[in-house]
C-alpha cells in the first residue's frame, strides 16, 4: 500500500500523509481511507 510505503522512508502526522497521498492524485477520500487503514 503507498500510504505504508512512505512510512518506510519517512515520518509523517496522519494529515501530513493524507496531503502527501492527495498530491499524488488521490482523493481526499482515497487518502483518508487509506491512512485509516493502516491506523495511523
Amino acid at each position: 500500500m503507498m500510504a505504508e510505503n512512505y512510512l518506510d522512508y519517512d515520518s509523517f502526522s496522519r494529515n501530513g500523509l493524507i496531503d502527501q497521498l492527495k498530491y499524488e492524485g488521490f482523493s481526499g477520500e482515497q487518502a483518508t481511507n487509506a491512512v485509516n487503514e493502516i491506523g495511523l
